[in-house]
């Protein structure tokens, strides 16, 4: 069995190709899965994300402003639930004059 050395050639001439396209196709595989472009695609996935629910949020602000209102009212009251319980605890707060120590006074006695 005799090869056409023409044929032998242009086999040789197909692999080299088909072998210049696997090693271009590994090079650009390794330079999308390289950390710094894996993480430059994390951070601009989430700036996406991030710019998405604020321009929601901003439409759901404009199209019910009073609601926006109150759910950040009472957000920013129960945040600050233990600075006004202090503030009030120390309304009741008296000093003893003998010895200036403080303790709770009862409601209603001054």
């Amino acid at each position: 069995m005799s090869e056409n050395p023409h044929d032998v050639d242009a086999a040789r001439a197909r692999i080299a190709a088909a072998r210049a396209r696997l090693f271009g196709t590994l090079g650009q595989v390794q330079a999308r899965l390289s950390p710094a472009n894996l993480a430059q695609d994390a951070v601009e996935t989430a700036a996406q994300g991030v710019a998405t629910v604020a321009r929601k949020g901003a439409e759901a602000v404009r199209s019910r402003p009073l609601a926006a209102a109150g759910i950040a009212a009472t957000v920013g009251l129960v945040m600050a639930r233990g600075w006004i319980g202090d503030i009030l605890s120390k309304r009741h707060e008296t000093r003893d004059p003998a010895t200036g120590l403080k303790h709770k006074g009862k409601k209603g006695s001054s």
